[in-house]
């Protein structure tokens, strides 16, 4: 059921709880689930899943400082990877969430990798979504980096337009004008320099390798079947690297799989999530 807006002094998330639905069932609620969007994203990514996962645990997707509902800062060097993780901390905290599930989507997966390296214990699993273990390969960067150059010294509306060409590229999602007014809607209204430094991380992020071959909580990987950020072979090394780590491929998906195939992905994370529950 949807609760009132979390309070994170002044940012935005979605917060869904089970509304004693698993208690009537004879059964205690899973671990809380926080999900995290990625680069030029919103809470309202997750919003085809949302309540189905929310049926069995508390669910809370946040808007990440200068997105969506979230107010950031002017300086792109506040919006690095450490930053931005130490902030989902205290995100956390803030909604009060002890021990969680960690969802992260595409640059949230590089995100929530730092999360989980600097507090591994308040997690019960990770999920990594269409990520892999650093920065894109050239090509994709090339196009980040496009975006970024526009919003830093032309404008939010040309970044825009330099965002949506790729040729080439795949996209999953059915068209929807009503869709497609929201998610411009929401670009033009990023802070810019989030856009800048999100955009440096995508382009720098050194992977964490000692870290995720020694991960000792349940891990994730799950991507869309054509892929086009990280490659599938990409996302595939990941998981080879993440110790103990199942990998997941959603067919008939692209980079978003949570909304180009919602039933497929929910079938395979709400039983990771009930097995991960089961460990604790």
């Amino acid at each position: 059921m949807p609760a009132p807006p979390a309070t994170l002094g002044g940012h935005d998330a979605h917060d869904r709880r089970p509304a004693g639905r698993p208690a009537r069932r004879g059964r205690r609620p899973g671990a809380p689930l926080l999900l995290v969007h990625g680069f030029t994203g919103s809470k309202e990514d997750f919003d085809p899943v949302v309540d189905a996962l929310a049926e069995r645990r508390r669910v809370v997707a946040l808007d990440l400082p200068g997105h969506g509902g979230s107010p950031g800062p002017d300086d792109p060097a506040a919006y690095g990877l450490a930053p931005t993780a130490g902030w989902i901390l205290r995100a956390a905290d803030a909604v009060g969430l002890g021990e969680f599930h960690l969802l992260g989507h595409s640059h949230g997966g590089l995100v929530v990798q730092r999360v989980a390296s600097a507090a591994s214990q308040r997690l019960g699993s990770l999920v990594l979504m269409a990520t892999g273990m650093g920065a894109l390969r050239d090509e994709a960067a090339e196009h980040c980096v496009r975006i970024a150059v526009a919003a830093r010294d032309e404008s939010m509306e040309k970044a825009y337009l330099v965002s949506r060409d790729r040729p080439g590229a795949r996209d999953g999602i059915r068209a929807d004008p009503v869709r497609e007014a929201f998610v411009r809607r929401r670009f033009l209204a990023l802070n810019p320099a989030a856009v800048v430094g999100f955009a440096r991380n995508l382009m720098a992020a050194a992977p964490l390798g000692a870290f995720l071959r020694g991960v000792d909580i349940p891990v994730l990987v799950i991507h869309g079947e054509h892929d086009d950020a990280w490659l599938p072979a990409e996302q595939a090394l990941l998981a080879r690297t993440a110790a103990g780590a199942e990998l997941a491929v959603v067919p008939d998906a692209v980079h978003s799989p949570q909304l180009e195939n919602p039933s497929a992905w929910l079938a395979v994370v709400d039983d990771f999530l009930q097995r991960a529950d089961a460990r604790r």
